[in-house]
């Protein structure tokens, strides 16, 4: 009951400076990465307020996931600066409590936070970055699109390739040269190609002029070929989604962005980037667990008490955080370092110097 009640209160003693630094860095983030945009936009584009708002509130949750790992670093050092200024560390101590054994509860903590961004991340980021994204363009937007040519956006449900879509050039609700390649459980089943194809807004659907539909067997091979003059489609897409173009990995679930790599490989596409984008959608939110282990043993000494200097503390080994990130990314871009390793390597040596803090705090 007694360890119990020691988990609890040093947990309680991380939730009050965590949403602290939660609500501290979120102020700081926002301003300087969307509310500057979005500012220029109002004054110099004429965008709606309600509509800065909406794509304020949009861009939240992808600033977050970066901020969950600062906040829970400034969590374990204003925690522990607090517990080590009232000499509590050293009580502990005294009854027998190791400094290994005060961290279970400090480890847990991190371990949560890095679950929950990771959901957050997995299940709202993507969502919120193409809702943002979508409400950008369609404001921004006064008149049809120019043309364009190559245009290729694939269609995913539930993290499988479902659709191909492919128009030779397209201007405003008219394409030509269109090709749909239609799977169903990860095989071709039905080709469309067109002559051309025209959006009816009032039906919400595209129409197909002078095409062919070749239907596909089990085995791969032709089963029958339909000739048509006028075809209706159900794609989910409008003009405006062909003009979004295809979506980015931070508007991709992992399931998503795993598909979407395969496929472009498929094609004969580098990936590089979008696999080092991969395994920082995981990488990330573990960020979290390895801050505490770093925090903690930072926060024991008296003279980092002040929330003050507990988040200029803060600031400074998160920013060497992301400076390590960037440079290995740099090198996984380049191909020094599998993309894997890339996305890995600043938790790695965060949670290496954590460690080594932590054992030598504990040896004294």
């Amino acid at each position: 009951m007694k360890i119990k009640i020691l988990d609890r209160y040093i947990i309680q003693e991380l939730v009050d400076p965590f949403l602290f630094g939660l609500t501290s860095f979120t102020l700081i983030l926002s301003a300087s990465m969307v509310m500057f945009e979005l500012v220029r936009a109002v004054v110099m584009n004429g965008m709606p307020l309600i509509v800065a708002a909406q794509i304020f509130l949009f861009r939240l949750p992808g600033i977050m996931v970066y901020i969950f790992p600062m906040a829970t670093l400034l969590a374990a050092l204003l925690g522990f600066s607090r517990l080590s200024h009232d000499s509590e560390v050293i009580a502990l101590k005294a009854s027998g409590i190791g400094l290994y054994r005060i961290m279970l509860p400090v480890l847990f903590f991190g371990l949560v936070i890095s679950l929950t961004t990771m959901a957050f991340y997995e299940i709202v980021v993507p969502q919120a970055n193409q809702a943002a994204k979508n409400l950008l363009i369609t404001t921004s937007v006064k008149t049809p699109p120019k043309l364009q040519k190559n245009v290729f956006v694939p269609e995913f449900e539930h993290g499988n390739l479902k659709r191909i879509f492919y128009a030779r050039e397209m201007q405003g609700e008219l394409m030509k040269g269109v090709i749909v390649q239609e799977f169903s459980e990860g095989q071709l089943r039905q080709i469309v190609n067109a002559q051309e194809g025209q959006w009816q807004p009032a039906a919400n659907q595209w129409l197909f002029k002078n095409g062919l539909i070749y239907l596909i067997a089990d085995t791969g091979e032709y089963k029958d070929v339909i000739h048509f003059e006028e075809e209706q489609s159900t794609i989910k897409y409008s003009p405006s989604d062909f003009f979004i173009g295809e979506k980015k990995p931070e508007e991709m679930n992992i399931a998503e962005l795993r598909s979407y790599i395969a496929l472009k490989e498929r094609m004969g596409e580098d990936m590089t980037d979008s696999k080092i984008q991969l395994n920082l959608k995981i990488s990330i939110p573990f960020a979290c667990l390895v801050f505490v282990l770093l925090g903690a043993p930072l926060g024991l000494s008296p003279r980092r008490s002040s929330s003050s200097m507990g988040l200029g503390i803060s600031i400074l080994l998160v920013f060497g955080y992301y400076v390590v990130m960037f440079f290995s990314m740099a090198m996984g871009q380049l191909g020094f370092v599998p993309p894997v390793v890339a996305a890995w390597v600043p938790n790695l040596i965060t949670g290496a110097a954590g460690w080594y803090i932590l054992d030598k705090v504990a040896r004294t």
